[in-house]
């Protein structure tokens, strides 16, 4: 969806770089998967044992940034001294991108949902809900623990995972789990490797979220000498200093830049059915927004602003009696779907061309280069999607609702890949909007068996919201490659074994600390999402639904919208509106940076409007160091309350 509007072009060159002498060493891969384990470890601990920060809740990695500052101080001295086993740019890169999928694993969204799902209804159901008498007997309980004497010190604590019986009880279920998380980022690198040379060197995508450590991580410019970005490092590096000493020490001052209520003085109807209206100030998003296409930065703020009039037109017309109405989250996912339609049709010549290198050998397109040739990465797209519909199948989902749900996850996957690669939001959530929602509401549940019903309810894990999505840094981490040189399979490698071992270590980091201190006690929400999964499962099992005809309109409406703003946008050179910013302006994370992406969105304008591009561009590390500043001062105070066992500031989030 290649904007017609002029923007400031990325400050990085979107071609690959001819491959480094250095290269990325596999010492160097080893490093960064050691790295992953107290990294992992680090995510688990902030987001689910403490209240925040939640770093895997926005597009760029505060915990990766900060990881990435300590390689390069750590690295400054092996470069004088004992350069030999310094870090090239390349493999400081690669680990980064390996943190940025372990943590996207390890976060909020993703594995710690897992687990809370896989021995909760047996430890929780009683006669008042009655989960096992309405859903007992639909289970796939190879994929989940059992033994309600091995889950009674993961919910209770001062216990240890360390014991036989406790271990035999989880490694079984966590090993398939992997297998399949595996075959999952498999299918994601394969979409990935087919679609990095469009979206790179032949659309140019400005990949706005790794301008920051390819900046950071610059040899021959000097970045870390600029007063500007020395100047936004102290600027929210101060304020979230002020904050986090003020959270110690209330006497002291404080500047609250974190997310405020505006419902409390909004008390007249229709005008309070805005429901909950936050407003914030968080330096990293107007940072970052600062770096966002001008177009896209505006969409947000003003679709969210929308959605919020379509609440006080509802219930100003009384049509907010019906449940749910107006949609939203069907509204934002039809438009996701129309975003997926664009795509392909735009890339159907490039996929022609894929489709004739792989298996004719013509053409003018070449894999070299690439993770895999193009004839692998069909293949083993066509064997991954096969091994996770047999997967659900053999779990007891029926087949044909097991694809339906693969594809209306990789196709939302694409979506948010697509909008990472080409813009850069901040956030992208998708709260409940995955295929699990969307077949139950477009179906109804009386359409599904209830094996299906129980093995769809697992898809909650990783649909739940896509905040932490692991597509994105896949293809992201394939652009910083390109960027500086480095083997794309070598890449490729890398990530894979960061599933793995991210993969091993999320569930090790959850189950390890439910042990030692109890998910139903010490855990910040350790078992809120069992609850939220298998009340819904009840309802779907013990209260059978037909379609929502009301949704699915709204599905058509969000099409039908989103279609329109993308045809405007080709037609009209001035049109403002971005339809990427209709589909994601819905979610629940908008609520907390409408207002400084509107901050953002003006300081570019003003700039953009009595300046010129270079104007843009010298301003562009104060803006970098606003994220810097408050991602390195944010993971401080996040570590000094991990080591001493203290309530800190949190800068993002609660």
């Amino acid at each position: 969806m290649h904007t017609t509007q002029e923007r400031p072009a990325p400050t990085e060159t979107v071609t690959d770089a001819p491959l480094s002498p250095a290269g990325v060493r596999w010492w160097t891969v080893l490093a960064g998967l050691m790295l992953i384990v107290p990294n992992n470890y680090w995510v688990v601990y902030m987001e689910k044992v403490r209240t925040g920060p939640y770093p895997t809740t926005i597009s760029i990695f505060a915990n990766c940034v900060f990881l990435l500052v300590a390689l390069l101080v750590l690295n400054a001295p092996l470069r004088r001294w004992l350069p030999r086993l310094a870090l090239n740019r390349a493999e400081l890169l690669t680990i980064y991108a390996m943190q940025c999928i372990g943590s996207a694993l390890a976060g909020l969204d993703m594995i710690p949902v897992l687990v809370q799902m896989m021995g909760h209804p047996f430890q929780f159901s009683n006669e008042s809900n009655g989960w096992m008498a309405t859903f007992g007997q639909y289970l796939p309980r190879e994929l989940m623990v059992t033994d309600v004497d091995a889950l009674r010190g993961y919910y209770q604590g001062n216990d240890t995972l360390y014991r036989w019986e406790h271990l035999r009880a989880w490694v079984p279920p966590v090993m398939r789990w992997i297998v399949f998380i595996f075959a999952l980022m498999f299918v994601m690198l394969c979409l990935s490797s087919l679609l990095r040379k469009l979206w790179v060197e032949r659309e140019r995508l400005t990949f706005p979220i790794v301008i920051l450590p390819l900046k950071m991580t610059e040899e021959r410019t000097p970045f870390w000498r600029s007063p500007l970005l020395w100047a936004g490092i102290l600027l929210a590096g101060g304020i979230d200093t002020l904050n986090g000493l003020n959270y110690l020490v209330p006497s002291l001052p404080a500047l609250n830049v974190k997310h405020q209520d505006l419902l409390p003085y909004i008390t007249s109807k229709p005008w309070n059915a805005i429901g909950w209206t936050p407003y914030s100030f968080y330096p990293f998003v107007i940072g970052l927004g600062y770096l966002l296409p001008l177009d896209l930065v505006f969409s947000c703020w003003f679709f969210y602003l929308f959605w919020k009039a379509e609440l006080v037109v509802s219930n100003a017309m009384a049509w907010d009696t019906t449940p749910d109405f107006p949609f939203i989250r069907e509204q934002a996912f039809g438009g996701y779907v129309a975003i997926l339609v664009f795509l392909t049709w735009t890339a159907r010549g490039y996929l022609k061309a894929v489709w004739q290198k792989a298996w004719h050998g013509t053409g003018d397109l070449s894999d070299a280069g690439e993770a895999m040739s193009y004839r692998a990465t069909l293949l083993g797209l066509v064997v991954g999607v096969a091994f996770l519909v047999s997967f659900l199948w053999y779990h007891g989902m029926s087949p044909l609702w097991a694809m339906l749900a693969v594809a209306i996850y990789f196709a939302l996957t694409l979506a948010v890949m697509r909008m990472r690669a080409e813009l850069g939001p901040p956030v992208h959530d998708l709260h409940f909007s995955g295929p699990d929602h969307v077949i139950t509401r477009a179906f109804g549940t009386v359409a599904l068996d209830g094996r299906s019903l129980a093995v769809l309810n697992f898809f909650y894990w990783f649909n739940r919201a896509y905040r932490s999505h692991p597509g994105p840094i896949v293809i992201e981490s394939q652009r910083i490659a390109g960027s500086v040189g480095a083997s794309q399979q070598r890449m490729a490698v890398a990530l894979m074994l960061a599933v793995l071992v991210g993969g091993l270590s999320s569930f090790w980091a959850f189950v390890h600390l439910g042990y030692q201190m109890g998910t139903a006690s010490r855990f910040f929400q350790g078992i809120w999402f069992g609850n939220e999964a298998y009340n819904r499962l009840a309802t779907w099992v013990g209260t059978p639904s037909e379609p929502n005809a009301r949704a699915n309109w709204a599905m058509a409406v969000g099409f039908g919208i989103c279609s329109l703003l993308m045809f405007l946008r080709l037609k009209l050179l001035w049109f403002p509106f971005h339809p990427i910013g209709f589909a994601i302006s819905g979610s629940w994370a908008m609520n907390l940076v409408w207002l400084p992406l509107m901050i953002a969105w003006l300081i570019k304008w003003l700039v953009l409007h009595y300046g010129s591009l270079q104007t843009y561009r010298r301003f562009e590390p104060f803006f970098l160091g606003l994220m810097l500043g408050e991602f390195i001062v944010g993971s401080v105070w996040s570590l000094l309350g991990m080591v001493y066992d203290l309530p800190t500031y949190s800068f993002w989030g609660a």
